[in-house]
């Protein structure tokens, strides 16, 4: 009977916690099942956005992996919670080891918080730079209400603050570790009751104090450059995901607390203890509250974050457009209606036009141009999408392009893949079909500061290409730079703007089929685009 009894003690194992052999021979409560699909299934949802998040950041991190890996380091801890607390649920023996994995990854993500503020101002070096010598007081919260002197930031003071926040990992990994092995290692006899408690009171209180002092550690950062870092919502960034690990160690302490003193009874049922099941309920509590967080979480960290300039405009053009005119092996009259046009204008033959549009001026009639004009209308969604329509290109006199919004603003395509793609698209049409004019339509203006950024970026390169490549033509409409125009999803144009965009366009194409120039109806383009063209001497209709 002894050794029965010991066999089954040394079988019941961590804590008294059931193996899977007991719970195969036993099955789950039936409120622990239920529990259990829907952990899972709200894990699975956090997980899913985590990777489009990380794809969508992907595009815009080229040039910042720093900062991309921060953000994305931060943003894990929502869904990785919830895998090791849904993992202890389904197998309560592995609950200390995945407590021990997520407590030990959250003490990690501090550290790339505090590199991602850093990322913020430039770097380390560049951080060190810019607030050396500037006045900072060491009662920053949580200590704020400390009497404490204040000093110069230098590189002393930040690398004091970094193993400020770099000794909660030390002593998460050691104290979580030293932990582990005992719980690993229990049986009835070891460790004994007196011991183990007196160990996790000492874990906690000193887990609790390096807390403290590891954001101590970051928010002397932040106040020390708050000038540089308040555009980007640090406070906001800080306590989304703070929040969700502060509510799970207090909902842990609450219910442990609640299970020992056997508030609600005692709920055990077979090998599934009253502490057990108090501990599936805080575990359920906390994965709801981190995929209630997280979108907010996602949406503290934009892609805005990203510089959207890392070089100079001029510098980040000269390595995606050609140097140079493009010179085509085709035979091709670089003359024509490109410099020097007759005042007068003449009879021209019928010719095609290939209008591609995506929503923005999709109500656009193609019966609009004159008889000399044929024009057939397509819908463009995506500029990326452009090839599928290479058959009809290479027998079509005029392309006019109005796309490209979507690629931004929806889908996150850079303003660098973009205009790569172009230049490609562009020479390989150049080649192909030379005699096909492409008519590029400029992107409006939205109701979003880094969407407008990105346009007039692309908009700078697009014209810039425009002086390069003979067959392509950039029709500006920066008289509509007006936001009265946009309707309520800040994207599209009421149809004013539309008729607007229309009537001109046609005049334009008009007066290009015909090469002739009207000095009262030049070519449309912004005063400083009209100066580098001139200078350029290369571009149609310009006085």
């Amino acid at each position: 009977g002894v050794g029965e009894g010991e066999g089954e003690e040394e079988e019941q194992g961590e804590s008294g916690h059931p193996s899977i052999s007991d719970i195969l021979k036993q099955g789950y409560p039936a409120e622990w099942i239920v529990l259990i699909i829907a952990c899972s299934l709200f894990t699975l949802i956090m997980m899913v956005f985590f990777v489009r998040a990380v794809l969508q950041q992907k595009i815009y991190s080229t040039k910042h992996t720093m900062q991309f890996l921060s953000t994305m380091g931060i943003l894990l801890v929502y869904p990785l919670y919830s895998l090791m607390y849904v993992s202890g649920m389904i197998v309560p023996r592995a609950n200390s080891k995945c407590t021990f994995i997520a407590e030990t990854y959250e003490s990690i993500s501090l550290l790339f918080f505090l590199k991602l503020m850093l990322t913020y101002m430039g770097g380390k070096k560049n951080s060190i730079k810019s607030l050396e010598d500037t006045k900072v007081h060491l009662n920053a919260p949580p200590l704020c209400c400390v009497p404490l002197p204040t000093v110069k930031f230098n590189k002393c003071y930040l690398l004091m603050n970094e193993l400020f926040v770099v000794q909660l990992i030390i002593l998460e990994l050691v104290m979580g570790y030293i932990d582990l092995l005992m719980n690993m290692d229990q049986s009835k006899s070891y460790p004994a009751a007196l011991v183990e408690e007196t160990y996790s009171h000492i874990f906690h209180g000193m887990s609790m104090g390096s807390l403290v002092l590891s954001v101590y550690g970051l928010s002397s950062i932040y106040h020390s450059a708050e000038k540089e870092l308040h555009r980007y919502n640090i406070f906001k960034k800080f306590v989304s995901y703070k929040i969700v690990v502060t509510l799970a160690k207090v909902q842990d302490i609450v219910f442990t607390i609640l299970s020992t003193n056997e508030v609600f009874g005692d709920l055990t049922k077979g090998a599934f203890s009253t502490h057990l099941r108090m501990h599936m309920w805080a575990s359920t509590l906390t994965i709801i509250e981190c995929t209630a967080i997280f979108p907010f979480a996602l949406k503290v960290f934009p892609i805005t974050d990203y510089p959207s300039d890392p070089q100079s405009p001029e510098k980040r053009r000269r390595d995606l457009i050609p140097s140079e005119k493009v010179h085509i092996d085709f035979q091709y009259d670089e003359e024509e209606c490109l410099v020097k046009l007759p005042k007068e204008g003449f009879p021209a033959p019928a010719k095609s036009v290939l209008f591609l549009t995506d929503s923005l001026l999709s109500t656009f009639s193609s019966t609009k141009f004159n008889q000399g004009l044929k024009c057939t209308k397509k819908g463009l969604f995506r500029l990326v999408d452009i090839k599928k329509y290479m058959a009809e290109i290479a027998f079509t006199d005029y392309v006019i392009i109005s796309s490209g919004i979507n690629d931004i603003y929806k889908f996150r395509t850079s303003v660098d893949d973009l205009i790569k793609f172009s230049v490609t698209f562009y020479d390989e049409c150049a080649r192909s079909c030379p005699r096909t004019k492409f008519i590029f339509v400029s992107l409006l203006q939205t109701n979003f500061e880094w969407v407008n950024n990105l346009t007039d970026d692309y908009n700078t390169y697009i014209f810039e290409l425009s002086l390069r490549f003979p067959n392509v033509l950039f029709y500006d409409n920066y008289q509509l730079v007006n936001r009265d125009i946009l309707l309520e999803d800040g994207v599209q144009v009421n149809e004013k703007a539309v008729k607007f965009i229309a009537k001109s366009l046609v005049r334009a194409v008009t007066n290009l089929s015909m090469c002739y120039n009207d000095p009262q109806d030049p070519w449309p383009l912004r005063p400083s685009f009209t100066q580098k063209a001139l200078a350029f001497k290369s571009t149609p209709f310009t006085e």
